[in-house]
């Protein structure tokens, strides 16, 4: 496709992609309003691979440091969670994590892992490729706090590694130091802090009663637990025994509840005795010996106790259902009160808890600390500090993030992508015909003339662009097709036109009066025909309404119906050289009135007095009349509106017209856009020649002229006027 196509494509929807550009910057601009500015400060560290030693205090071993692994190691314990509860605990970081998440109603979170989380969010550290150098970056959203944070993140490391900044022992001491007087002092506060909440809610064996309380909780729920248990295998027993016939004893005794009732436990015990008895007496005597007889009748008045007892046994378990529900409930109402008895303490413990950890955290870090101090004296004669800060951190007054240039770039070339994107499948999804070219292509069709679009209000009623507004490139346009139709070839086979469009609303009437007025502003006798007899327009726009309400008022349907002659059928207009034949009366078969041979037969009458016959018929697709007189015409031109008729209407509507053997003389492309429609499709460069003419209208007197316009009209005589269409002389062809 033409590029010039996607230049003018761009230039019609440029307000669409402004418009998008604009929503998206606004929206970016509105976000950016609403963000807070984060503050970077960095600190370098230098690891020392050759002559430096990492330092085992424990094994007093030294491993040198070697290799990216090893240095990855390094750049993972800056940030280890030692190191960040010791500058959260060093710093106001921990109090303001704790009251920030006791605001959120989240104090019942483990603290240490919060802190940790939080401040791993504040600082990235990296390793430099192929270098040994580590960044330690912090971000705040306040300079001083980033560099603040930045500078404890490395002291911190050094402290926990054993090491001082400078690898001087003798400073590292010092500054422990500093810190072990701090951390006594905090000691001293929370102990007294812990034993003042002691005395004040005499909780001194809070630990104890916690565990008694959380004991008798856990038990109670045991306990309650296994009633629930007995009482569910209990109620599935009794179920199952209302399925099973009391004679069933075995299978009655299968059920486990049933089988462990004491009745029953007994008359079973009874039943093996007297089983295993008459096995014995089995083996000695015959089944006629007296003792034979005598175990029969004992093992048989055992199992008679055991039928009875398993009779019975459904009354005793549902009377141990009802015991074990009531324990259940008991030990529920039991349970619930002992964990009320929980919370509320829990209530009294958590600032008890509290104080106690902040009492263990200080005394750890107290005793760490002097560990560490101890440990110097030791460290200092083993090895050389293999760390070294070489890059202090800066108050950086020029926040990171959000970056407004880089944001709204993007911003900026995404809504220009979006926009594009939108625009380009619109006109992929646009099925109508926009250029020359395009139109040329897929009708096969030469282009006659580009119309572009005007303003209607200029032309009065009656009136034509051709005799109204002369010097406008409308009329230029219709010169344009005026010309072109004249290249067809001899006289003879363009004396007859016909103007038709694909599809209603193209503007067929308009360029078929505008062509017969360009053709009478040429000196050439012509009539133009309405053989549009279903919707026709040219009575109401070229004749007087007095006239039509005329009752001598005839037209083609009239002629065609043989109710009056040719000649009382056509009208004079106000154009000169120009005359019409009306549509005439609404005739109930148009169709077939037209079919008929009476427009075959009228144009030779017709072209005995005129020079050109224009016929205004109606769409090909709507109707089937032009069909019937468009083999008549010499030359046949279908009017194209831009940017609206689809290509599957204008391509049905050339392939019916070829089909009916009509001599299609090409295209008319109408209503062009009106900025840059003629001059971009099809004059191209030529406006200042259309708005320089003299067809009706002179320079404007307002307009500068520049001298090389003066010069040139310096050479033409002064007395020649200039040349109206109406004293045009006639022109045969």
């Amino acid at each position: 496709m033409n590029p010039l196509h996607y230049l003018y494509l761009f230039l019609r929807y440029s307000w669409l992609i402004i418009l998008i550009v604009a929503i998206m910057m606004g929206g970016a601009w509105a976000w950016l309003s609403k963000q807070s500015p984060v503050y970077a400060s960095r600190a370098v560290l230098q690891v020392d691979m050759d002559e430096g030693k990492l330092v085992n205090i424990e094994g007093l071993d030294s491993t040198p440091i070697k290799g990216t692994d090893q240095l990855n190691t390094v750049v993972q314990s800056v940030t280890s969670n030692k190191v960040l509860l010791a500058v959260a605990n060093h710093t106001n970081y921990g109090k303001e994590i704790v009251e920030s998440q006791k605001s959120k109603g989240q104090a019942g979170r483990d603290m240490d892992s919060v802190i940790v989380d939080t401040l791993n969010g504040k600082l990235k550290v990296t390793l430099r490729r192929n270098t040994r150098l580590i960044d330690i970056v912090a971000e705040e959203n306040n300079p001083k706090k980033a560099q603040a944070l930045a500078n404890e993140v490395v002291n911190q490391f050094f402290l926990l590694q054993g090491t001082d900044r400078s690898g001087v022992s003798k400073d590292a001491f010092v500054a422990l130091k500093g810190q072990e007087e701090d951390l006594r002092k905090k000691m001293a506060e929370s102990d007294n802090a812990l034993a003042e909440y002691r005395q004040k809610y005499k909780a001194v064996s809070l630990d104890e009663k916690s565990n008694v309380l959380a004991d008798r909780v856990k038990d109670l729920n045991n306990q309650v637990g296994a009633a629930t248990n007995q009482r569910t295998a209990i109620e599935s027993d009794l179920a199952a025994l209302k399925q099973i016939p009391i004679e069933n004893v075995d299978e009655l005794l299968k059920l486990n509840s049933l089988s462990v009732l004491p009745d029953v436990l007994r008359a079973r015990t009874a039943v093996m005795d007297k089983e295993a008895a008459f096995a014995g007496v089995l083996e000695r005597y015959k089944s006629k010996h007296p003792k034979y007889g005598e175990a029969q009748a004992q093992l048989g008045e055992v199992k008679s106790k055991l039928r009875t007892a398993v009779a019975n046994a459904g009354d005793a378990l549902r009377q141990q259902y009802r015991s074990l529900t009531e324990t259940e409930q008991k030990l529920t109402e039991q349970l619930k009160k002992a964990e009320a008895d929980a919370l509320n303490f829990d209530k009294i413990a958590y600032p008890y808890n509290a104080l106690k950890r902040d009492a263990e955290t200080n005394r750890s870090l107290h005793d760490s600390i002097m560990t560490r101090m101890k440990e110097i004296d030791i460290t200092s004669t083993l090895a050389k500090s293999p760390y070294k800060v070489i890059e202090e951190p800066l108050v950086n007054s020029i926040p990171v993030r959000p970056n407004p240039k880089k944001i709204m770039a993007i911003a900026g070339l995404l809504a220009l992508m979006l926009g594009s994107g939108l625009v380009l499948l619109m006109d992929r999804l646009d099925s109508s015909i926009r250029t020359v070219d395009e139109a040329e292509n897929i009708l096969e069709l030469g282009v006659l003339a580009a119309v572009p679009d005007g303003d209607a209000s200029k032309i009065p009623k009656g009136g034509t662009v051709m005799t109204d507004d002369a010097n406008s490139s409308q009329a230029e346009a219709y010169r344009t097709l005026r010309a072109s139709l004249s290249l067809l070839g001899e006289e003879s086979q363009r004396r007859v036109l016909l103007v038709t469009s694909a599809v209603p609303a193209e503007g067929k009437t308009f360029t078929a009066t505008n062509l017969a007025a360009a053709l009478a502003t040429q000196g050439l006798s012509t009539l133009l025909i309405d053989a549009d007899l279903r919707r026709p327009a040219l009575s109401a726009t070229m004749l007087e309404r007095d006239v039509r309400q005329n009752e001598e008022f005839r037209g083609l349907t009239d002629v065609l119906s043989g109710l009056c002659t040719a000649d009382e059928a056509i009208r004079a207009t106000a154009v000169q050289n120009l005359s019409l034949i009306p549509s005439g009366r609404r005739a109930p078969n148009p169709a077939e009135l037209l079919a008929q041979g009476g427009v075959e037969k009228l144009i030779p009458q017709l072209l005995a007095k005129y020079d050109r016959i224009v016929f205004d018929s109606a769409p090909v697709n709507a109707v089937s009349d032009t069909l019937s007189i468009a083999p008549l015409a010499n030359a046949v031109c279908i009017v194209l509106r831009y940017g609206k008729t689809p290509r599957r209407a204008i391509l049905r509507a050339v392939g019916l017209l070829r089909k009916s053997n009509a001599r299609l003389a090409g295209v008319v492309m109408n209503r062009m856009p009106a900025r840059r429609g003629a001059a971009y499709y099809y004059y191209y460069y030529g406006d200042p020649y259309v708005k320089d003419g003299v067809y009706g209208s002179s320079v404007n007197p307002k307009k500068k002229r520049s001298k090389k316009s003066n010069d040139e009209d310096a050479a033409w005589p002064e007395s020649t006027p200039a040349v109206s269409p109406s004293q045009t002389s006639r022109v045969k062809e």
